[in-house]
């Protein structure tokens, strides 16, 4: 790990994940999604090597269009595990075919991304009360008060964990959705993230209900 004084030099993150920024606005990714297509935003994606028309070659972090990865991201009904991207954008030029490969890139729910300019320009104009307001920080230390405050945000915790199963379903293994709110909290910065046990504690008890016959 950084010593504290390397860390403050670490530039700023370059994207967030689309779930992230829809997480840091209280909202679900489908309405980033219908904020992107109406022109609010711009969603991306890190591109491997692809061929555009006859010969160039693109790749990095590219644009996409909103409505192509809506069906990673339904409301109703169970999303799609991937689609396909055959067009992209880079810089200012307009949306361009991906020649090669033919059927374009399949991307799937985790590689749909918000570059951080786009987070910001979007808060600014936005957010009443800026940036600041909705940083990814860690929260403020409670005060003291009567009885011992809970090492960790639980309350949020289950919250989340209810969007997720209301928005996406189950998934295929108890492991997994672990693993999801795990990431969740080490997205939070949170430095005493619970490991992987405790988290499988508080979530069993609801997978069992959901899942009794």
């Amino acid at each position: 790990m950084c010593r504290e004084g390397v860390l403050k030099m670490l530039p700023p993150r370059s994207f967030y994940l689309l779930t992230e920024a829809a997480a840091r606005w209280s909202v679900t990714p489908f309405d980033v999604i219908g904020w992107s297509t109406e022109g609010l935003l711009s969603l991306s994606i890190a591109l491997p090597p692809v061929k555009i028309g006859q010969s160039e070659t693109v790749s990095g972090l590219v644009d996409i269009e909103a409505p192509h990865v809506l069906p990673l991201f339904r409301r109703d009904g169970i999303p799609s595990q991937s689609v396909a991207i055959r067009r992209v954008k880079t810089g200012d030029q307009e949306f361009r075919w991906i020649s090669e490969p033919p059927n374009g890139v399949v991307v799937a729910a985790a590689d749909v991304l918000v570059r951080r300019g786009e987070v910001e320009k979007f808060e600014q104009r936005f957010c009443e009360a800026g940036p600041a307001h909705l940083s990814t920080a860690p929260p403020k230390t409670r005060r003291p008060g009567p009885g011992a405050p809970p090492r960790h945000d639980w309350d949020t915790f289950y919250a989340v964990l209810a969007r997720r199963i209301h928005e996406h379903g189950l998934p295929r293994t108890q492991a997994e959705l672990v693993r999801e709110m795990r990431d969740w909290f080490e997205r939070r910065e949170d430095e005493y993230a619970p490991d992987e046990s405790t988290i499988a504690r508080k979530i069993r008890i609801v997978w069992q209900e959901l899942c009794r016959a």
